[in-house]
C-alpha cells in the first residue's frame, strides 16, 4: 500500500516537472529563454519522495519482503517432484541358494529404467507457521525502514532548502554591504579630490570595499553548492538551473509564539518503532526455536513406473506401483542444540530491551536539546533584531559624522562591518531555529511537509 502511495506521489511530481519543462520549451521556441526551475519547499519534498534513490531502494525492499512472505506461505502447499533413473548393471546382482546349480543365480536385467513421482504435504509443522509469522514481521520492519528513510529525506530536503534561503539572504546582505562600501569609497574619493579628505582615508575606504569581495565570492559559491546539494536530493540533473521560492518573513511570528514547555512523545519515533519490531521478531524467533521440540507430521505418496531388459529398448511392459502414507518425525535427542539456541535468543531479547532503554534516554536528550536550541534562538532573535536596528543607526550616524569632519574613516568602516555582521547573525539565528525544529519533528516521527 505504501509503495503504491509513493508511486502516485511520484507520478504527480514527474507530471509537474514535465509540464514545467514543456512550457519552457514552448517559450524557447517563441524566442524567449526558458526560466529557472523555481520550487517551493512542498514541491521539493514531493519530487524528492518520488525520485530520490533511497526511496526507490526502500520500495524495492518492500517488494522483496513481500515475495519472502509469499514464499513462507507456499511452503504449506504440496510438493511434487519427478525423477528418471537409468541403471546399467555391468555385473548383475547374485542370488545365493542351494537349489540353483553352483549355488547361485544372476537376477535382474542389464538395463533398467524407472520413473518415480513423489508428492508430499505438511500436515502439522509448527516451524512453518512460525516462519509465516516472521515473514509478516519482515514486511512490518521493511515498512518502518521505508518510513525512516522518508523522515531522514524530509529533514535533509528541508535543511537544504532553507539553507539556500539563508545563503540568498546572506548574499543580499553582502551585496548591500559592498554597495555601501563602494558608495563610501566614491564619496571619499570626491572629497579627497576637493581636498576635504586625506589620501589615507581614500585608500582605507577602497581597501575596505575590496575586502568584501572574497566574502561575496565565497557566499556565491556556497549558494551554488547548496543548490547542487538540493539537486542531488531531488535527483535532478546538475545542468538544470534551480531556485527556491521562500523566505524567512513568516518565521519570526512562529519563533515569537514558541513555548519551551512544548510536550513531546516518541510513540511515532521510527528508530524506537524499529527496535520494537526487532524485539517482536526475536520473541517470534524464540517460539520458532522452541517449535523444534514438537513432532512434524507429513503426508506422502510415491508413484513408480519401471522396466528392465537386456537390449536397451523402451519396448515392453512398464509395470507401475503406487504408495501413500504418513510420516511422523519426533525429535528425541539433538545434542542440546535447541536448548542452546533458546538461551542465545533470550540473550538477544535482553540486549534489545537494554538498547531500547538507552535509545529512549538518547531521544529525550535530543528532543530537549532541540527545544533548548529553539528557545535560545527565540532569545537571540530579539537581540539580533535590536543589534540590526542599532547598527543601521550607527552606520547612518557614522556617515554624517565623517561628512561633517567629526568622525574618521575607521569609524565609518567599523559601523559598516557591524551592520553586515548583525544582519548575517540574524539570518543564521532564523536558520538555526528551523534546523532545531526539523530535528525535533524527526525525533518525534512527525512527517511534516512544511
Amino acid at each position: 500500500m505504501r509503495s503504491r502511495n509513493l508511486k502516485r506521489i511520484g507520478t504527480a511530481a514527474v507530471v509537474s516537472v514535465l509540464l514545467f519543462f514543456g512550457e519552457a520549451a514552448v517559450a524557447q521556441t517563441a524566442g524567449v529563454s526558458p526560466d529557472t526551475l523555481k520550487i517551493t519547499v512542498e514541491q521539493a519534498l514531493q519530487i524528492a519522495l518520488s525520485d530520490n534513490p533511497n526511496i526507490k531502494i526502500a520500495d524495492a525492499e518492500l517488494e522483496r519482503v513481500d515475495y519472502l512472505k509469499k514464499e513462507s506461505w507456499y511452503a504449506l502447499l504440496p510438493g511434487l517432484s519427478s525423477d528418471f533413473q537409468y541403471t546399467n548393471s555391468i555385473y548383475k546382482q547374485i542370488f545365493f541358494s542351494d537349489f540353483f546349480p553352483g549355488g547361485k543365480m544372476e537376477v535382474g536385467s542389464t538395463h533398467s529404467f524407472a520413473i518415480t513421482t513423489t508428492a508430499s504435504v505438511p500436515l502439522f509443522a509448527m516451524g512453518l507457521y512460525k516462519n509465516i509469522e516472521l515473514s509478516g514481521l519482515e514486511i512490518k520492519a521493511a515498512l518502518e525502514s521505508a518510513r525512516t528513510t522518508k523522515l531522514d529525506l524530509i529533514q535533509q530536503v528541508k535543511n537544504s532548502f532553507y539553507g539556500i534561503v539563508m545563503m540568498k539572504e546572506s548574499l543580499n546582505v553582502l551585496e548591500q554591504s559592498y554597495k555601501n562600501a563602494m558608495e563610501s569609497a566614491q564619496n571619499i574619493k570626491k572629497m579627497y579630490e576637493q581636498g576635504l579628505a586625506s589620501e589615507y582615508d581614500k585608500i582605507r575606504s577602497e581597501v575596505a570595499a575590496r575586502n568584501i569581495m572574497p566574502s561575496l565570492t565565497q557566499a556565491r559559491n556556497g549558494l551554488e553548492l547548496s543548490k547542487m546539494q538540493l539537486k542531488i536530493l531531488l535527483s535532478l540533473k546538475m545542468d538544470i538551473p534551480v531556485d527556491v521560492i521562500g523566505d524567512f518573513s513568516n518565521l519570526e511570528n512562529e519563533i515569537n509564539v514558541f513555548n519551551n514547555s512544548l510536550p513531546y512523545n516518541f510513540e511515532m519515533n521510527s528508530s524506537l518503532r524499529a527496535l520494537d519490531i526487532q524485539l517482536e521478531k526475536m520473541n517470534k524467533t524464540f517460539e520458532l526455536v522452541r517449535s523444534q521440540r514438537l513432532p512434524v507430521l507429513a503426508g506422502f505418496g510415491n508413484y513408480v513406473v519401471q522396466m528392465q531388459n537386456n537390449d536397451f529398448t523402451f519396448k515392453g511392459i512398464w509395470p507401475n506401483s503406487l504408495m501413500v502414507g504418513l510420516s511422523l518425525q519426533v525429535p528425541i535427542f539433538n545434542k542440546f542444540a535447541t536448548s542452546l539456541k533458546e538461551k542465545q535468543t533470550k540473550i538477544g531479547i535482553r540486549q534489545i530491551e537494554l538498547q531500547r532503554g538507552l535509545l529512549e534516554s538518547s531521544l529525550s536528550l535530543t528532543a530537549q536539546n532541540s527545544i533548548n536550541e529553539m528557545q535560545r534562538t527565540k532569545i537571540q532573535l530579539e537581540s539580533d533584531k535590536e543589534a540590526v536596528e542599532q547598527a543601521i543607526k550607527g552606520y547612518e550616524i557614522a556617515k554624517v559624522r565623517y561628512k561633517t569632519g567629526v568622525g574618521t574613516v575607521l569609524e565609518l568602516n567599523d559601523s559598516e562591518v557591524s551592520l553586515t555582521t548583525s544582519k548575517l547573525n540574524l539570518n543564521q539565528t532564523l536558520y538555526d531555529f528551523l534546523k532545531a525544529k526539523n530535528e525535533f519533528e524527526k525525533v518525534q516521527g512527525i512527517e511534516n511537509s512544511k
